[in-house]
C-alpha cells in the first residue's frame, strides 16, 4: 500500500515544482524589462514565497522518495537521483532568491538614485534658502546686537545725565550757599556797620548832650556870677 502512494505523493510533488520552476523562467526574463516599483517589489515577494516553497516541497519529496528508494534494489542509486533533484530544486530556489534580491537591491539603488537626483535638483534652491536663512539669521544678530548696543547706550546716557544733573545740583546747591553765606555775611556786616553807627551816634549825642550841659551849666554859673550884690539885701531895704 505504501509504495503505491509514494507514487502519488511524487506524482503531486512533481506537478508543484513544475508550477515552480514554471514561474521560474517567466520572472527571470521580466527582471531586465523596466517596471513600476511596487510591481517590482511585489515580484520579489513572491519569488522569495515561491522560493521557499520550492525549498519544502524539495524536502518533502526527497524524504518520501528515500523512503521510496530503500523498497527498491539499486538504493542507493535511487537516493542518488532523488538527492540531485533536490540539489537542483534548492539551486533553483537559491536562483530565485538571488533574483528577488536583485530587485530589491535594484529598488533600493533607484531609491538612492532618485534621492539623488533630487537632493542635486534641489541643491541650488536649498543653497539660496540656505543662504537667505543666514542672512537673516545675521541681520537677526546684529539687531539684537544694535538693540543691545543702543540699550546699553542709552543706559550710560542715563547714568552720565544722571552724573551730570547731581554735579549741577551739587553746583547749584554750592552756588546757592555760597551766595547765602555772602548774603549773610554783607547783612552781618551791614548790621555790624549800624550798630557802629548807633554806638557813634550815640556817644555822639552822648558828647553833644554832654556839652549842652556844660554849657548850660556855665551860662548858669556865668549868670549867677553876674548879679548884683545888693540883690541880697533888698528885701531888708523893702520892710
Amino acid at each position: 500500500m505504501r509504495l503505491h502512494r509514494l507514487p502519488l505523493l511524487s506524482a503531486c510533488l512533481s506537478s508543484l515544482l513544475l508550477a515552480a520552476l514554471a514561474s521560474g523562467p517567466a520572472h527571470a526574463e521580466e527582471v531586465a524589462v523596466p517596471a513600476d516599483p511596487a510591481a517590482e517589489l511585489a515580484r520579489a515577494e513572491k519569488l522569495k514565497s515561491e522560493a521557499a516553497t520550492l525549498r519544502r516541497a524539495a524536502e518533502v519529496r526527497f524524504k518520501a522518495e528515500e523512503i521510496a528508494c530503500y523498497e527498491r534494489f539499486l538504493v542507493n542509486r535511487c537516493i542518488d537521483e532523488s538527492r540531485a533533484r533536490r540539489v537542483a530544486d534548492v539551486r533553483k530556489a537559491r536562483e530565485m532568491d538571488n533574483e528577488a534580491g536583485r530587485i530589491e537591491l535594484a529598488e533600493k539603488n533607484r531609491r538612492y538614485n532618485e534621492r539623488q537626483a533630487d537632493e542635486a535638483r534641489d541643491a541650488p534652491a536649498k543653497a539660496v534658502e540656505r543662504a537667505e536663512q543666514e542672512a537673516r539669521n545675521r541681520a537677526d544678530s546684529e539687531s539684537r546686537l544694535r538693540q543691545f548696543s543702543e540699550k546699553d547706550a542709552a543706559r550710560v546716557k542715563r547714568e552720565q545725565d544722571g552724573k551730570s544733573q547731581a554735579m549741577q545740583a551739587a553746583a547749584d546747591r554750592n552756588r546757592k550757599d555760597t551766595a547765602d553765606a555772602r548774603r549773610r555775611a554783607a547783612e552781618a556786616q551791614a548790621a555790624a556797620a549800624r550798630a557802629e553807627q548807633a554806638s557813634s551816634d550815640k556817644a555822639y549825642y552822648n558828647e553833644r548832650a554832654v556839652k549842652a550841659a556844660e554849657k548850660k551849666a556855665e551860662k548858669a554859673k556865668k549868670a549867677e556870677s553876674g548879679k548884683p550884690s545888693g540883690d541880697a539885701a533888698a528885701p531888708l531895704l523893702g520892710k
